[in-house]
């Protein structure tokens, strides 16, 4: 079970709570349901560490937190509408944040060693992901997926083993990543990539 479970078009307030080891999510926000999670430990939970989304879902808002040590992501989105994820620690989860069409704002985090990607991009993703530290992610910083893209800019990202990965950038998109952002080391650009 989860820790907290929001159903039937719920409006949670999450503040000043630690939310660990449970056997299912840490915190659930099921469709039409929405939440303000804030200065909250969400760590070490099976599944995600926290997860929302569904096609009626949307202003929740996930700001000062601290999401680690999951052993699945430590944000899942899925098909989403706008939400906010802001100024939160995001560490040593299995991923960082993995977005399946969804369309949030992440700003100020710092999304460091993940053991995968620090940021996954998937479906027809088309976040906005501004001035945060992304790094010591195993695989990558940023990974793209399918046709998701993002409006990425004053990002400082390196020591990940990709600084960004992407699957359909074209070579305007790969320029516009790099120069809209502080990247130090190597990215991984191609229109058919397989190692995905």
């Amino acid at each position: 079970m989860a820790g907290i479970k929001a159903i039937d078009s719920a409006v949670l307030t999450i503040v000043d709570n630690t939310i660990m080891l449970n056997f299912a999510q840490g915190i659930l926000l099921v469709e039409s349901t929405y939440g303000h999670i804030e200065h909250n430990l969400i760590s070490q939970n099976y599944k995600a560490n926290l997860a929302f989304g569904g096609a009626a879902s949307a202003d929740t808002v996930v700001i000062r937190n601290v999401i680690r040590e999951g052993r699945a992501e430590g944000i899942f989105i899925i098909e989403s509408g706008f939400a906010w994820i802001i100024r939160n620690e995001i560490i040593d989860n299995a991923d960082g944040l993995i977005l399946f069409d969804a369309t949030p704002l992440i700003s100020g985090n710092s999304i460091e060693h993940n053991q995968r990607s620090g940021i996954t991009c998937s479906g027809c993703s088309y976040p906005k992901i501004e001035k945060n530290k992304i790094f010591g992610n195993a695989q990558s910083g940023i990974n793209f997926r399918d046709q998701s893209k993002a409006l990425a800019e004053g990002n400082k990202i390196y020591r990940n083993y990709y600084q960004f990965s992407a699957r359909s950038f074209t070579k305007q998109d790969s320029r516009i990543m790099q120069e809209s952002n502080e990247i130090d080391g190597d990215v991984e650009v191609c229109s058919n990539c397989t190692i995905f």
